[in-house]
């Protein structure tokens, strides 16, 4: 199955199922804000290499 209707606008963060879960806003224009922009990751810590 490739939509649930149960869960038809789960994206929007005033739907009950999304605040239950503790969902981010899953609406796409906020999938590219920062979830903690004051914890950003230092710039200088660098890279591991695998």
């Amino acid at each position: 199955m490739l939509f649930d209707a149960s869960l038809d606008g789960i994206e929007d963060s005033g739907n009950e199922i999304n605040q239950a879960l503790g969902l981010a806003n899953l609406a796409a224009a906020e999938w590219f804000v920062p979830f903690r922009p004051g914890k950003a990751r230092d710039p200088d810590r660098g890279f591991r290499h695998s």
